[in-house]
């Protein structure tokens, strides 16, 4: 390691430069930050000040997404989750804005030591992000692009392009040329080879883009990496008789290896070693073998023969230099299978357990006799929104978290959102995706009372959101559109498929009228509820409320009680359209005490603490915080209205149950709480939602967006996202409402943090104990 100077009068200096290639926890050393534990993420980009010696550093995180989380702001990180750069390289990892890219390129240090030697006029294969082939390309320019974003940018001459790049015209800026211009990232370059010629490789493995004129059945984009074209020597190109009429790669003949699924680490393979003495006669490998991405081909896993088409070919970080593998997405789930990532470095999208990654060298291709569309990810449309498994009958437990939250979150989770389904997206997600106590909603029988769709409503909530969110953690936008388009039609609620909702709007269509179900709420008023509304008078002197302190108020000023303890309990906050609220700020609060909402349920004596017989509404807030300070037993009650002040007061009786008032001396009084489960929130029009991953005080918390990001324009499609919220405890907390009230500018929140707490729209709480029994 470098010697670094200390001086208690000058920073620190920069000794090494890293990418992480996980995510892991940071903790907070020194900074105006005021989270003192953070999540570093996969890709992010690490200048280490400092190497304690004992596995930790001392580092300034760099996020080209520019949160303020980080500014100025040093942590302790672990330096086995690092991949150790150079400062050379790193320069040029700043403009690359995929994370996974990042890691890639760093993972791979015989690539590095070549890029970091390329000069002005060298010769560089160029691949851009968007025309999915690969072109020679002449240096031209090294250095930064202010108008581009951070970090160093390659200026190329592009003597064979036919196509304008969308940063041509910038590039007159940088460098003069006579050909077509572009700006390239690290990633969007790979060494050139003198020896292998241009038009065949390009041909080979990187088909341009197609024309009109060719069928769609024809698109089949390959994705082959650049940075690997040297390796093609080991592979003999055929042209001898279709005269380009097709493009492939053939393998030598001398490659015929059993197959040998590579399975990620962790995970136990117990496919064992596999020939074609397994009984698999078809799996033949005489022959040369035609191989593009996009190939169908035959995948060998223990004794069955699985079929499925090639999706990547590269190389990976921790296999042999050299060695080209393959990514294969099958055509039916694997036990082994992933869903298109390999050591958490995702190669491409595909569904849950359909990925597996081998040898190039022993992939078989096949003629399926139909041609197979790519229905991955990134060709998803509006009318097509996915491929995951749509349908998945019987019961599906709520997602169970073990371990860490990172390994359910990213993009590509939840429920998708698309033309305004936002509302229903937020509430779904939080009502079934980690919880159990809404679902009698998905296995109550019919009865004479529900509507004849009632079944097919049911099941279309059951078998197309519910299961496929719990067991894949995605649910396609077309399955939605499906259960929107049923409620649209079937309820009073009208423009459920297209226009801007209210979570409460979608309750009121799916849960009270066609799904015909019993109310969560039975009030002393005689009336039944699925939400509870506060309606409260504002109080200046207040300047954080709690949900709490809210909700006794508005069952204090209604004169109301709960006739039971709910199992749930849906809580809209005091806010009035999208826009007005009535505080700026709400505490939503973790463990909700509803012992004295309940009717008829045994009470303390604020006082005392004993069973209390009386309540007096006139003494709320003077012997204590809430409507526990209305209740007094006998004794209490008569020495709180000896006061001059309170001999005007009118107390009322409670009723004690029998078998409670018997046993008073030998049991305390009970507390009854309901905990928090979810928070949905809104924020201009949008409303997304904060979820608890579990039960228990210790059951870690996540937000969830379906819009989070978009592929596309008009003809794109939302993609939705999950993300951990290590912090979420800390901001309900007392502390965290200690520092909240000195806070003068809502600005200085933290993202997440101010979307919970200005944006909270509606809390859910849950009953572990009552949920059993309903």
């Amino acid at each position: 390691m470098e010697k670094r100077i200390l001086d208690n009068s000058i920073s620190h200096e920069i000794v090494r430069y890293y990418v992480a290639k996980q995510n892991s926890t940071l903790s907070r050393l020194s900074g105006h930050c005021n989270v003192n534990v953070s999540t570093l993420r996969l890709g992010m980009l690490i200048k280490c000040l400092e190497d304690f010696m004992d596995g930790t550093l001392r580092i300034s995180v760099i996020d080209v997404s520019e949160s303020k989380i980080w500014f100025n702001t040093e942590w302790c990180c672990q330096k086995n989750d690092l991949i150790l750069v150079s400062q050379e390289i790193w320069k040029f990892l700043l403009a690359v804005s995929v994370p996974q890219e990042r890691v890639r390129l760093a993972s791979d240090n015989s690539l590095c030591r070549v890029l970091e030697k390329l000069r002005i006029n060298d010769k560089v294969w160029y691949c851009s992000n968007f025309n999915g082939y690969k072109e020679l390309a002449v240096i031209k320019y090294i250095g930064l692009v202010p108008q581009l974003g951070q970090g160093f940018y390659f200026g190329l001459d592009l003597p064979e392009s036919q196509e304008l790049s969308k940063t041509s015209i910038l590039c007159q800026e940088y460098f003069e040329s006579i050909y077509n211009r572009a700006f390239a990232t690290l990633n969007q370059i790979s060494p050139y080879k003198a020896d292998v010629p241009i038009q065949t490789a390009e041909k080979i493995l990187l088909p341009k883009p197609v024309t009109n004129n060719v069928s769609n059945n024809d698109k089949k984009k390959c994705t082959l990496d650049p940075s690997f074209l040297a390796l093609l020597e080991t592979f003999s190109f055929d042209d001898s008789n279709n005269n380009n009429k097709s493009n492939h790669v053939s393998l030598p003949n001398e490659h015929h290896y059993t197959m040998r699924p590579i399975i990620p680490p962790n995970t136990d393979n117990k496919t064992g070693n596999m020939s074609e003495e397994n009984g698999n006669k078809n799996f033949r490998r005489e022959k040369p073998s035609d191989l593009i991405v996009g190939s169908n081909v035959k995948v060998l896993l223990g004794s069955d023969l699985r079929q499925g088409t090639l999706r990547w070919v590269g190389t990976l970080p921790d296999t042999n230099a050299g060695k080209l593998m393959a990514a294969v997405e099958l055509d039916d789930g694997h036990p082994l299978g992933t869903d298109g990532t390999y050591n958490e470095i995702r190669y491409f999208q595909c569904k849950p357990h359909r990925a597996v990654f081998t040898d190039i060298e022993q992939c078989s291709p096949y003629d399926s006799g139909i041609t197979r569309l790519d229905d991955r990810f990134p060709t998803m449309t509006t009318n097509s929104f996915g491929n995951m498994e749509n349908v998945i009958i019987g019961m599906v437990r709520p997602i169970s978290v073990k371990g860490n939250l990172e390994t359910i979150c990213g993009k590509f989770k939840g429920i998708q959102g698309h033309h305004n389904s936002c509302y229903l997206d937020a509430t779904l997600f939080s009502m079934f995706a980690f919880t159990s106590v809404f679902d009698n909603l998905l296995f109550r029988p019919p009865n004479e009372k529900d509507c004849p769709e009632y079944e097919e409503v049911q099941k279309v909530l059951r078998e197309e959101i519910v299961n496929p969110l719990r067991k894949n953690i995605f649910v396609s936008a077309d399955r939605v559109m499906k259960l929107r388009t049923l409620l649209e039609r079937l309820s009073s609620v009208s423009g459920l498929t297209s226009e801007e909702k209210d979570p409460e709007e979608f309750l009121t269509s799916l849960v009270a009228q066609i799904l015909n179900a019993e109310p969560f709420l039975k009030l002393s008023s005689g009336q039944d509820a699925y939400h509870y509304q506060l309606f409260v008078e504002k109080d200046d002197h207040l300047s954080l409320p709690t949900v709490q302190q809210l909700l006794e108020q508005s069952f204090l000023t209604s004169n109301i009680r709960l006739k039971e303890v709910p199992s749930c309990l849906i809580i809209q906050m005091p806010r009035f359209g999208k826009s007005f609220k009535m505080y700026p700020k709400i505490q939503p609060t973790l463990l909700l005490d509803v012992t004295d909402i309940i009717e008829d349920s045994p009470r303390q004596c604020t006082v005392c603490g004993k069973l209390a017989e009386f309540e007096c509404k006139e003494c709320y807030g003077e012997c204590g915080v809430g409507l526990e300070s209305i209740a007094f037993c006998v004794e209490c009650l008569k020495t709180v209205h000896r006061h001059e002040d309170r001999t005007n007061h009118e107390p009322k009786k409670l009723s004690v149950p029998v078998e409670f008032a018997i046993l008073q001396e030998h049991c305390p009084v009970p507390r009854l709480y309901l905990e928090l489960s979810a928070v949905v929130c809104i924020e201009t029009s949008h409303y997304v939602s904060f979820v608890k991953c579990g039960s228990g005080s210790e059951a870690p918390w996540c937000f969830f967006d379906s819009m989070a990001d978009r592929n596309g324009e008009q003809d794109g499609y939302n993609i939705p996202e999950m993300v951990p919220c290590p912090d979420f405890p800390y901001w309900l907390s007392e502390d965290g409402g200690n520092y909240l009230t000195k806070l003068t500018d809502d600005r200085n929140l933290p993202e997440y943090a101010k979307r919970l707490l200005c944006d909270a729209y509606m809390c859910m709480y849950q009953s572990p104990d009552v949920m059993m029994y309903k």
